[in-house]
């Protein structure tokens, strides 16, 4: 994919108008991403460009204006958060050296820090990450230590391993990184010796807190994941979202949500799951509006040395659905 440097013409500090991210700035270097993982929303994106990725060149120098003038004015936010609509990380020279200018000016705007990646944390982010400890809240979006899960869904991020070895640095710098499993994928990355072997890894690393939330489909996306995976997964996957309507998620009304049965089922595993690692569950609210809506932007957590206490693994099943037995063509390895 070819990445295009352009200009950004609107603000850079625009907040979102929904849900977790109300009235926090979300800031995107680019538009699209380098990933293109194959389940992502933001592809689908009418203004998203096709076969490229644009990088906005000019981001640092609107950024600083903006900066300095709701400074004046007293109006800078508190914290911002990046990459909602695409990674910080991604894995380009020209990328990495924006983010890391970005980075640092927003941090020594004393602004908290959020991000969400997938990708390859670049060597030189770390000292920054170590000066700024108290601002930095990272998150890692893992679904899965499957290799052939990372090789169908996300063959352009960091592997798993590279993304773990990254929770457990964050981990030992004192950062407290939580992590996304998002989007599960059902019948292939909600099975319990799927939730199991994950928990177990990040247990591990370090890490406390989780949110988790199953795939939502969009006609965009389901294009998408019908081009780029094996037609039998494909399928398979259509079967659990059989018979629902188009809904309203989030900012999209033609959405699609797994059968409420098969999430409430998953999200009970992955809460029985958490509390026997000690690990704490938040099922992302605004991407399950039927059910109670939880919260799962960083800083507004409880106190992150909060620790379930030991509970018996699996003391009943708890996942049992026969769609899931059913799943077939996957073949996705268990990573011990």
């Amino acid at each position: 994919m070819h990445l295009r440097k352009t200009k950004r013409k609107s603000p850079v500090l625009k907040p979102p108008a929904f849900g977790c991210l109300r009235g926090t700035p979300s800031v995107n270097l680019t538009r699209g991403c380098l990933h293109a993982c194959v389940y992502c929303y933001a592809r689908a994106f009418p203004e998203t460009p096709r076969s490229e990725v644009w990088l906005y060149e000019n981001l640092p120098e609107k950024l600083s204006e903006e900066i300095r003038r709701l400074s004046l004015r007293g109006k800078l936010p508190s914290s911002v958060t990046f990459s909602t609509a695409s990674d910080l990380f991604q894995p380009h020279p020209e990328v990495r050296r924006l983010a890391l200018e970005v980075l640092r000016m927003v941090l020594e705007a004393g602004l908290k820090v959020s991000f969400l990646t997938k990708g390859f944390i670049p060597e030189e982010c770390w000292a920054l990450f170590a000066d700024y400890s108290s601002l930095i809240h990272p998150r890692i979006g893992l679904v899965s230590v499957s290799r052939d899960y990372h090789r169908l869904f996300e063959p352009r991020t960091a592997p798993p391993p590279v993304r773990l070895t990254q929770l457990e640095r964050l981990s030992t710098l004192g950062l407290n990184p939580s992590v996304r499993i998002d989007p599960v994928i059902p019948g292939l990355t909600d099975r319990e010796e799927a939730v199991e072997a994950l928990f177990r890894r990040l247990s591990l690393c370090g890490v406390e807190e989780v949110s988790v939330s199953y795939l939502v489909l969009r006609p965009g996306v389901i294009r998408q994941m019908a081009r780029e995976l094996p037609a039998g997964i494909f399928r398979n996957l259509l079967k659990y979202y059989a018979g629902q309507p188009w809904q309203k998620v989030i900012t999209s009304a033609v959405t699609k949500l797994a059968r409420k049965e098969i999430r409430e089922a998953g999200y009970a595993l992955f809460r029985e799951v958490g509390r026997a690692y000690g690990i704490r569950v938040r099922v992302c609210g605004c991407k399950n509006p039927d059910l109670p809506f939880e919260d799962c932007i960083p800083w507004e957590r409880e106190s992150p040395g909060e620790k379930f206490s030991k509970l018996p693994l699996f003391a009943g099943k708890v996942y049992n659905s026969k769609d899931a037995d059913r799943f077939s063509g996957s073949r996705i390895s268990k990573t011990p």
